[in-house]
């Protein structure tokens, strides 16, 4: 048997053999043993006629529907043999059989990469050190308030601590309602030092189903449209007596017992939160930065399992909308096979890192990834570390982070510090 390997575009190959007739015979003779165990043919029971007969009676046939069968036993051979790191399955892509003669087959197949991962210590990212500002726990608070806040329905909102219901219609130069531009049961605290001045004036002292025509301007473009409101509810707010019980629950800790302790906890959870976005935007830009120093070919294999993951979530996310009667398959993995790739490089880039550096993920790890959730989910903190390393997602999840966490830790960060104030707020 005569056998070449050709390398195409990417992670492509080619494989190519050319057998003779008498490297077929056993092959041959193998199918027509294995057809007679099924034939029936008359004067003999089922799998009991002479082998001579059916090779005298099927033997051409059989050949020609075996073909595929030797091509794939002769193919996985080779790459056993060679220790050819394949992807996926090969797909036959051309034979060629000279009956009595040979028979020449391709096979396409796709190789794992040789992936070289150098650049990956002493990377060069921007870290930002949020600061947060004592305006944030004043705005946590109005939000704590409202949650437990008690609501009694009121005739009219005569000053600002009442939570309003209303319908909006956006109105045309003429007066006249705008089809399609309606929205209902809109929710508005009066008392929001967010809220927009012009709401705030056409809101004030409203009274339950007093419809008003109001002016707002849009806060980014200064466009202003004329809008139709109706208060359908008028709630006035009882906001929750500030004492020790109080202080608890805005804080679930039994050890809060004053103002000021509750505003310093707030406070470290606020700063807990932002310095989580911190060190998440620092993994991200880490991520893109390993992506973009280091290059190698991508399987197409796992390129489009990737895909069919995305085409899988998207169809389970909106599978019931009706612009889904539409959906082009194809359109959507060409829009998100860029997505992919990078994935796909991520993922192989990760792997190399965690062979290279032996990262193993440790019981510690479980542990530190149980966190509160234990507390939260009400279950043993055990038991639930036990339930995560039963999840190889969650695995992933945690080794993916502690990938993230090596390459920061050798990197060069350069920091930035940065305060962050309720105006900051996108409310």
């Amino acid at each position: 048997m005569e056998t070449t390997i050709k390398d195409l575009e990417n992670c492509k190959k080619e494989f190519e053999a050319t057998l003779t007739y008498e490297e077929l015979t056993p092959h041959f003779e193998k199918a027509i043993a294995k057809y007679r165990q099924k034939v029936q043919i008359p004067g003999f029971r089922k799998g009991k006629a002479p082998l001579n007969m059916v090779k005298r009676l099927y033997g051409d046939s059989i050949e020609y529907s075996s073909l595929e069968d030797i091509t794939e036993e002769i193919f996985i051979r080779y790459i056993s043999e060679n220790k050819i790191k394949m992807i996926g399955k090969g797909s036959l892509k051309d034979i060629d059989y000279k009956p009595k003669e040979s028979l020449m087959v391709k096979v396409e197949f796709e190789v794992m990469p040789e992936i070289v991962v150098d650049n990956y210590k002493g990377l060069e990212l921007n870290s930002t050190k949020f600061s947060v500002d004592d305006s944030l726990v004043d705005e946590e608070l109005v939000y704590l308030n409202l949650k437990n806040a008690t609501y009694e329905i009121d005739g009219q909102a005569t000053d600002d601590e009442y939570m309003i219901t209303f319908d909006s219609q956006e109105l045309d130069d003429s007066g006249n309602p705008v089809e399609g531009k309606i929205e209902k049961d809109i929710k508005i605290y009066l008392g929001s030092k967010h809220l927009e001045k012009d709401y705030r004036k056409g809101l004030k002292k409203i009274r339950e189903n007093e419809e008003k025509d109001i002016e707002i301007a849009n806060p980014q473009t200064k466009e202003k449209k004329k809008i139709r409101i109706k208060a359908t509810k008028i709630e006035k707010v009882i906001k929750p007596e500030m004492n020790e019980e109080t202080y608890k629950k805005f804080t679930n800790r039994d050890d809060v017992k004053t103002e000021e302790e509750m505003r310093k906890v707030i406070k470290e959870e606020i700063q807990k939160a932002y310095d989580n976005v911190s060190l998440q935007r620092v993994k991200d830009a880490a991520l893109g930065e390993l992506v973009k120093a280091n290059e190698f070919p991508v399987p197409d294999f796992y390129v489009d399992m990737i895909l069919n993951d995305y085409v899988k979530e998207h169809k389970h996310k909106h599978g019931k909308h009706d612009h889904m009667k539409e959906f082009n398959e194809d359109e959507f993995k060409q829009q998100h096979r860029a997505d992919a790739i990078f994935n796909t490089k991520w993922f192989l880039i990760k792997e190399k890192i965690v062979e290279m550096e032996n990262i193993e993920v440790a019981d510690d790890d479980y542990r530190k990834a149980v966190g509160d959730n234990a507390k939260r989910f009400n279950i043993p903190e055990d038991k639930l570390i036990e339930i995560y390393k039963g999840n190889e997602d969650m695995k992933s999840q945690i080794l993916t982070d502690k990938v993230l966490d090596f390459i920061v830790k050798n990197a060069k960060v350069t920091e930035v510090e940065e305060v962050k104030k309720a105006e900051d707020l996108n409310l």
